[in-house]
Order: structure tokens, then C-alpha cells, then sequence
């Protein structure tokens, strides 16, 4: 079992009990939370917590599914080349 989330990662974990999550077991779960709902202080412990060889498979296999900006965000910390993908971060419904 890993140590216990600090406060601005655990409050990411509304549905389950923080205590459950295991970095070991649950990484890709804790890396897609953080990278997309967490804030600077969340994002700052993902990077301490994980190695940038952790962060760049997490992205190779399952960045897809941040929005844009998470992604290209992400991609430049691990040092993956992910192309950036049609409308930056702007939402399909806002138009060109």
C-alpha cells in the first residue's frame, strides 16, 4: 500500500475511499485524474510521485483521452512528441 494522498490529490477521489487508492496498482487511474482535474499543487506531486518515464508511457497508451491542452501539457513534462490534435483546447460546440 502506498502512503496516504496529500489533501489536493485526495479530494480528486470523490467517489472512492482515498485510502483504497494504491500508486502501485491504480497509477494510470491517479495519472489520468490528476493530469486532467488537478490542480498546480496536484500536478507538482504527480511529477514528484511519478518518474517521466511512468508519465510518458501513461500518455503513449492512454493520453487520448486528456483534453488537448492536458495533453500537449503533459506530453512537454514526460518529453513525448503526442501530436496536438484538431481545435486546441477549444470545445467542438465553440466553433472556429
Amino acid at each position: 500500500m502506498s502512503e496516504p494522498l496529500p489533501h489536493e490529490v485526495e479530494k480528486l477521489f470523490w467517489e472512492t475511499d482515498p485510502a483504497t487508492v494504491d500508486l502501485d496498482r491504480h497509477g494510470d487511474y491517479v495519472m489520468d485524474r490528476v493530469m486532467a482535474r488537478g490542480g498546480w499543487e496536484a500536478m507538482c506531486w504527480l511529477r514528484r510521485t511519478f518518474s517521466r518515464q511512468r508519465l510518458a508511457d501513461f500518455l503513449v497508451r492512454k493520453g487520448a483521452r486528456l483534453a488537448p491542452r492536458e495533453r500537449a501539457y503533459w506530453a512537454l513534462v514526460a518529453g513525448v512528441d503526442i501530436p496536438a490534435g484538431r481545435g486546441g483546447a477549444r470545445p467542438p460546440w465553440a466553433g472556429p
